[in-house]
């Protein structure tokens, strides 16, 4: 046999076996990395009793697995009596951010009852912009809603679990068009909201909107019995 072509089979069998190694090498390092995030830490947890069972960490892909699999969907009257309402309310051509948001799967709509409303002037580029307001709706047992130009894809993603595994009701909004959002405002009783202000956590109660019933779909918001909020509903 010719040496050349020996060395040459030796070479690809050598190759082969390199990229097969650094294959099962990438595919353990990245189960073993998986399965970091969602095990418990192999350390104390403060305020645990060392026989508690550990607690269960979710990922994001599993946190919007099955989202809202114990959800109660409107009954039949309730969807007949909203889509009435619906037809006489005011409405704009924009919708949820995210399928996940949508709150009744048979009609495909999220309805949110007496909602925080907040109108951003400016792209949401952080989930810290929110944390005042999310922190206000929390302790009132409110829904948000929160309307934007546009969202980084991080607090569309922290929206949409917290929606998911329904620890808030809430639906994030892109609305690119500044006049329509002014529009908006009219219509919730809110005011734009500057990015400094959010970044400073400055959100007085007048910045803040609110409706009877917010409805939207992928395609349309609708503003049920909308009107002017009040300190009533802060």
């Amino acid at each position: 046999m010719d040496v050349g072509y020996l060395g040459i089979g030796l070479v690809l069998v050598l190759g082969i076996a390199v990229v097969v190694y650094g294959w099962l090498a990438d595919r353990t390092d990245t189960k073993r990395r998986q399965d970091a995030l969602t095990q418990a830490p192999d350390r104390p947890i403060p305020g645990l009793r060392d026989d508690a069972p550990s607690p269960r960490y979710l990922s994001q892909a599993d946190a919007l697995r099955n989202p809202r699999a114990n959800a109660t969907p409107l009954p039949e009257q309730g969807r007949s009596d909203l889509q009435r309402r619906m037809a006489g309310s005011p409405s704009l051509p924009f919708g949820f951010a995210d399928p996940v948001f949508l709150t009744d799967a048979a009609s495909g709509l999220c309805v949110l009852d007496h909602p925080l409303v907040l109108v951003a002037d400016e792209p949401v580029t952080t989930t810290r912009e929110l944390l005042g307001l999310l922190e206000r709706a929390t302790s009132a047992g409110r829904a948000v809603v929160v309307v934007a130009p546009s969202f980084e894809l991080d607090v569309i993603a922290t929206l949409a679990v917290n929606s998911a595994q329904e620890t808030l009701h809430c639906v994030a909004v892109v609305v690119p068009d500044n006049s329509q959002r002014r529009t908006l405002c009219s219509l919730v009783g809110a005011a734009l909201v500057p990015r400094e202000d959010l970044r400073a956590g400055y959100l007085p109660d007048a910045a803040l909107g609110t409706c009877d019933t917010w409805v939207c779909d992928g395609a349309r918001l609708w503003v049920l019995n909308a009107e002017k909020a009040d300190e009533s509903l802060k």
